[in-house]
């Protein structure tokens, strides 16, 4: 793992190759493709293991403050290393489905399913209207984020993130929400 981290500080996914990293790391090919059938697959293993631990969230927010945490974690990863592997994931997810669905079922998933566990239990507390759709909620927010990181349309900042949250939330908080 951390000679894929280092690797992917000097070069893009797509350019990083397997025979690099197990050079790197003083293993054969071999040994690499054992555990890891892709460039891919290493990279995304790395992710979960690097970048996965810093956006936990404390257990006992609200719903509105865990989509604030969970917002403003994703826009700091994606402000530093991370974000840059991340897009070059996504890129080879283009010309390779197989590594888009594994970037989605094991990082993209998992935590769109706790950010709407968050936003059902918002709802079933009564923080939340109980007509709000916590996927489109979430997609709301989180797809603005992968859209400025992608695309670089304006600066992916903390300010941007409360902003967005805020507007999201807008009319779906409900009478008894503190906010």
């Amino acid at each position: 793992m951390d000679a894929v981290y280092a690797l992917l500080q000097e070069k893009a996914v797509r350019d990083m190759t397997m025979e690099e990293v197990a050079k790197r790391a003083k293993v054969g090919k071999p040994t690499l493709y054992k555990w890891w059938p892709t460039k891919a697959t290493l990279v995304l293993a790395m992710l979960c293991e690097r970048m996965a631990p810093n956006l936990e969230k404390p257990t006992v927010l609200t719903a509105e403050e865990s989509l604030r945490f969970r917002a403003r974690r994703l826009i700091d990863a994606f402000n530093g290393p991370f974000g840059k592997i991340v897009a070059g994931l996504i890129a080879e997810g283009q010309s390779e489905p197989a590594v888009l669905q594994e970037f989605f079922d094991r990082w993209v998933k998992p935590r769109r399913n706790a950010t709407i566990a968050d936003i059902e239990r918002g709802k079933n507390s009564g923080e939340m209207r109980s007509e709000s759709e916590p996927d489109l909620l979430n997609d709301a927010i989180f797809g603005a984020i992968y859209y400025r990181m992608l695309l670089r349309s304006a600066p992916l900042t903390r300010r941007f993130g409360e902003e967005l949250v805020e507007q999201v939330l807008r009319g779906h908080r409900s009478g008894n929400a503190r906010g």
